[in-house]
């Protein structure tokens, strides 16, 4: 049994609509065919139905702070620990999405600045782009990582990057324990294989046996340093 732990951003799909390997997509579900795919991404729910897979399993969503089951619903052992972080995190992300919407104000970045809730309360602050400009996203990461570095719940947030954006989020929500969390529920796991292109993703790939990244991916470059 082959169990594929895979983000579809940036290999199944491109939500700019501009891969430069269009047939990237089909080569990875070639070479994954007959493993259950398990999603990991920022995706939500509605997001994930774009993408051009079947996922009939477990799903890691919104960044590992949703865990749905193979008859999709939530899991409630793990929604709890999301609403525990939710309330612990609620005035840092409050406030994370007033700098955010400041810094966009300011330096005139023409992102869009959205709150997702989730169970009552603020689960992520999304940061996008309209027409995907990086440079944008580029200004707004470096002033946020700025505004974290003197804020005093630094800890109690983190910022992450895939292609949709830039999402500020509770630091203890993280894919790779979402995965962890799967991984303990299994008796007998089979090989597990991560799959992605994204360099925020090398924890939970670190947890699956092996992993398939395509050549060109952010993966082969240094991992950024968190103070910066």
């Amino acid at each position: 049994m082959l169990t594929a732990f895979i983000n579809p951003l940036g290999l199944l799909y491109d939500p700019s609509g501009t891969a430069e390997s269009p047939g990237l997509a089909s080569g990875v579900l070639d070479l994954l065919q007959g493993a259950t795919l398990v999603p990991v991404t920022g995706l939500g729910e509605d997001e994930l139905l774009a993408v051009p897979a079947a996922f009939t399993s477990w799903q890691v969503l919104a960044h590992g702070a949703v865990v749905l089951t193979p008859e999709g619903e939530e899991d409630a052992a793990w929604r709890r620990l999301t609403r525990e972080a939710q309330a612990e995190a609620e005035a840092a992300l409050t406030l994370g999405a007033q700098a955010a919407g400041h810094l966009n104000a300011l330096e005139q970045l023409g992102l869009e600045v959205t709150v997702t809730e989730r169970h009552g309360r603020p689960l992520l602050v999304q940061l996008r782009h309209p027409y995907g400009l990086t440079r944008a996203l580029d200004q707004a990461r470096a002033g946020l990582l700025e505004w974290l570095q003197d804020a005093p719940f630094r800890q109690d947030l983190r910022l992450t990057r895939d292609p949709l954006g830039l999402t500020l989020l509770p630091s203890s929500i993280r894919p790779e324990r979402a995965v962890n969390y799967l991984l303990s529920l299994w008796s007998a796991p089979g090989l597990t294989v991560g799959v992605s292109a994204l360099a925020d993703d090398r924890p939970f790939l670190a947890l699956c046996d092996t992993a398939l990244v395509p050549g060109a991916s952010l993966l082969g470059t240094p991992e950024p340093d968190p103070e910066e």
